[in-house]
């Protein structure tokens, strides 16, 4: 439940309130707040948000007979709405209200923010936070990946008094966002899980990448907490001052505040770390990378107060989010969903994750590819190279969707790579990828949102 009131949405710089001829009053508890009129719950407020293909404001009376309290609309745009019964709040631009308003509203709170960035490993670091701060602390945290400039509104308006530590997640693929972001938000700590080559068709190079993920330390008060990851070069080097900083390292020969060790992996390839030279802990996901944000997220618990054996039984308890290196059994095949995104980056230790579930089950591997999106001019390039080590690893089979993928399988079939498939659509792809596939294959399903490769998992 919110905090939050109708006449809250008075302090919404500009606004003008316009009530119905039924209505006289503009004061009743609110439920939340709603941009889609599909999901929206009575007692709500419709926020009327434009965006590139739909307009909130054609919704408005969807709204109203689904029990919305109350709609925030563009001024502009009064004449064009139909006879309400629904007091409607008037602004000059609705999206950035939106902002403002949740920017107001998470200053009532004298409470931990936590702001996490990152190119990989945001969602699963801040949920892996989450299951560590709420053993000792009432969390509100990001749901899902809400963390644009219109799902961090929409997630600090959930915060109520109850609340004792927020934890939110900022995503940017523009340069400025996060600064934008961070206005919003007003954190009092920062963690930047790594920095890599993402979007790279908006920064141009790493370097752009890196100027966007470390403006969040460098817009923290000076009195703010920064979680700094030293195994990360470009986050290391970089030169920030702030008044508390926990560092945190897998390398044994780096100086750092918290450390961690690798272990090993489980035959199923699940982590297995220790942390500080005392602790031993055993993840449920897969991959040596989860046991980097598995760290960071300890670092985070220490820094609040918590112990090593509290911290242990939250980590030793955590399964892999949506899309996140999911490993799912079907029908004696194991598929490793990790589709939610893809970059160059992020590929490596999924590739690393097949291997070693592929060794231990002595299976054959199969990598299901999307096109990685939003490289920029860089994109052939990235796609072949990273074809090429997958052709260097003794994959069984390459199945591919999307232009840049059917262009670096091309390549690597002239490198003598004969395995490589090209697809046009997931139905075909999953269609020949089923006659190929036998019992003890283990496959790898990987690409960028925009690509829907877990659809390829549905036919199966």
């Amino acid at each position: 439940m919110t905090a939050l009131n109708l006449s809250d949405l008075r302090n919404i710089p500009g606004s003008t309130i316009h009530l119905p001829a039924s209505r006289s009053k503009f004061n009743a508890p609110v439920r939340g707040i709603s941009i889609d009129t599909r999901t929206l719950q009575p007692r709500e407020i419709f926020w009327a948000i434009k965006g590139e293909k739909q307009d909130g404001h054609w919704y408005v009376r969807d709204a109203e007979n689904q029990g919305a309290i109350a709609a925030v609309v563009d001024k502009k745009r009064l004449k064009q709405l139909p006879d309400l019964g629904i007091p409607l709040i008037l602004v000059k631009d609705t999206l950035q209200s939106l902002q403002t308003f949740a920017a107001w509203h998470r200053n009532r709170f004298d409470i931990p923010v936590l702001a996490i960035t990152g190119t990989n490993g945001k969602t699963t670091t801040k949920e892996m936070i989450t299951w560590i701060l709420q053993t000792t602390y009432r969390v509100h945290k990001t749901v899902g990946n809400l963390n644009n400039h219109i799902g961090l509104p929409l997630t600090l308006l959930n915060i109520n008094s109850k609340h004792q530590v927020s934890v939110v997640e900022l995503g940017t693929n523009h340069p400025g966002e996060i600064s934008m972001l961070h206005k919003i938000a007003m954190p009092t700590a920062a963690l930047i899980t790594n920095i890599g080559r993402g979007h790279l068709q908006f920064f141009s190079n790493i370097d752009g990448v890196a100027q966007e993920k470390l403006s969040l330390f460098r817009e923290l008060p000076r009195n703010g907490t920064i979680y700094l990851n030293r195994d990360d070069k470009k986050i290391s080097s970089a030169r920030l001052r702030r008044k508390s900083t926990w560092d945190y390292s897998l390398n044994a020969r780096k100086k750092a505040r918290v450390k961690g060790e690798v272990l090993g992996l489980t035959p199923g390839g699940m982590g297995i770390w220790q942390l500080n030279n005392s602790t031993k802990i055993q993840l449920r996901v897969p991959g040596t990378h989860n046991i980097q944000n598995a760290l960071a997220a300890s670092t985070v618990g220490l820094s609040f107060g918590i112990n090593e054996k509290t911290i242990k039984s939250a980590l030793e308890e955590y399964i892999a989010y949506d899309k996140r290196m999911q490993i799912i059994r079907h029908d004696h095949i194991t598929l490793i969903n990790d589709t939610y995104n893809a970059n160059p980056d992020s590929f490596l230790p999924a590739l690393e994750t097949l291997n070693e579930i592929a060794k231990a089950a002595k299976g054959r591997k199969i990598v299901v590819i999307g096109d990685m999106l939003e490289l920029g001019s860089t994109a052939v390039e990235l796609h072949r190279d990273l074809f090429l080590r997958i052709a260097s690893q003794k994959i069984d089979a390459v199945y591919t969707l999307g232009k840049f993928c059917r262009q670096a399988a091309n390549h690597i079939r002239k490198q003598g790579f004969t395995h490589a498939y090209s697809f046009d659509n997931h139905e075909d792809l999953a269609h020949e990828l089923k006659r190929f596939i036998k019992k003890g294959d283990i496959i790898l399903f990987k690409g960028s949102r925009g690509m829907q490769i877990e659809r390829t998992i549905g036919y199966l």
